[in-house]
C-alpha cells in the first residue's frame, strides 16, 4: 500500500509567505486567514484589496514576462530591481504559496517571477491559479496556457481552478459574487497549509509536489452518521477536482472535524478507496467546537 504520512508533527512552525499577484491574486489574498504567515501583495498599481496587507511590491507589468522567462539555472543571480524587491520580502521563508489569475498581463507572469525568485532562494513553492472562462476567447486562453507552462517550470506545484467551474457551483450568482466565492474557496487550502506545516514537512512536501505535473482541488463537508463519506464524496465531485480519481498518485488531505481521531481515519480510508495508488500526506486543522460537520480538503496530484 502507498505511504501515508502526517503533516504538522514537530515544534518549529514552517515560515510561510503567501503572495497575491495581480488584481485576482490580491482579492484571493484578502480572504486568506493565516496568522502564522506573512502576506505579500504584488501589483503594478495600488489595488483596494491591498489595503489590509502590510507587505506590498509594485512592479511594472510590461517587463514581467521577460524577467519571469529567465531560467534560474542559466541566470542564477537576481539582476533586476523587480527581483530584488521580491527577494527582500521573501527572505528567511521556507514555503511560498502564490495566488493569482492566468490570462492577464500581470498576474500570470508575476506568479512565475515570484516562483523564479523563490527557487533561487531555495524555498518550496506551490501556486494556486485561476484559468479564464472558455467564452473569454482563444487569445486569452492561449495566453493563459503559455503562462501555465512557464509557471509549471518555475514552481514545485500548480493547482488550477477553471473559471468554468463557477458555472456549476454558482450558476445563479452575479459574476462579481461568483468570483468572490471562488476566491474564498482558493483561500482555504492556502490558509490550511500555512496553519499546519512545520519545518520538517518542507523537504518531503517539495518532493511530493514535484512528482506530478497537475494538481487539482476538491472540498466537501458532511454531517451526522455518514459525514466522512459525504465529505469525501463532495470533495471528489468538485468541478476543480479530477474526474479520474483512480489516477491520483499523490494527495495532500486537510481534515477538520469534531472527532479528528475517528473521523480522520475514516476520511483517509474513503480517499484510499477512491485513489488506491495515492501517497497521502494529511493534517488535522483546528475546528470550531460548535460545528458538527466533517470538512475535508483534498489537493490531488495526477
Amino acid at each position: 500500500m502507498p505511504d501515508t504520512w502526517q503533516l504538522g508533527v514537530g515544534d518549529e512552525h514552517a515560515r510561510v509567505a503567501i503572495v497575491g499577484c495581480g488584481g485576482a491574486g490580491c482579492n484571493i489574498l484578502r480572504r486568506v486567514a493565516a496568522p502564522q504567515a506573512i502576506r505579500i501583495a504584488l501589483n503594478d498599481t495600488p489595488h483596494p484589496a491591498m489595503a489590509e496587507v502590510s507587505s506590498r511590491v509594485m512592479v511594472p507589468a510590461n517587463s514581467l514576462q521577460a524577467y519571469a522567462s529567465m531560467d534560474e539555472k542559466a541566470v542564477q543571480t537576481m539582476e533586476t530591481d523587480e527581483e530584488k524587491q521580491i527577494s527582500a520580502v521573501l527572505l528567511d521563508r521556507d514555503v511560498i504559496l502564490i495566488l493569482g489569475g492566468l490570462g492577464g498581463e500581470l498576474g500570470g507572469w508575476g506568479m512565475s517571477l515570484v516562483g523564479r525568485v523563490a527557487r533561487i532562494l531555495g524555498d518550496t513553492t506551490l501556486a494556486f491559479a485561476t484559468v479564464p472562462f472558455t467564452i473569454e476567447g482563444p487569445i486569452r486562453r492561449q495566453l493563459a496556457e503559455a503562462q501555465l507552462r512557464l509557471l509549471q517550470k518555475r514552481v514545485d506545484g500548480v493547482v488550477t481552478f477553471s473559471n468554468d467551474g463557477l458555472l456549476q457551483v454558482a450558476r445563479d450568482l452575479p459574476l462579481a459574487k461568483a468570483f468572490t466565492a471562488l476566491g474564498a474557496i482558493m483561500a482555504r487550502p492556502a490558509s490550511g497549509l500555512s496553519e499546519v506545516l512545520v519545518r520538517s514537512d518542507v523537504a518531503p512536501l517539495r518532493r511530493m509536489l514535484g512528482r506530478v505535473r497537475e494538481w487539482r482541488f476538491g472540498m466537501g463537508a458532511g454531517r451526522e452518521k455518514h459525514r466522512c463519506f459525504l465529505a469525501v464524496e463532495e470533495a471528489y465531485a468538485s468541478p476543480w477536482f479530477t474526474s479520474l480519481s483512480a489516477e491520483v498518485r499523490h494527495a495532500v488531505v486537510l481534515i477538520a472535524s469534531p472527532d479528528p481521531g475517528t473521523d480522520g481515519a475514516e476520511i483517509l480510508r474513503q480517499i484510499r478507496l477512491r485513489s488506491p495508488q495515492a501517497v497521502l500526506a494529511w493534517a488535522v486543522l483546528p475546528h470550531p467546537p460548535e460545528d458538527d460537520r466533517a470538512v475535508v480538503q483534498v489537493l490531488g496530484g495526477v
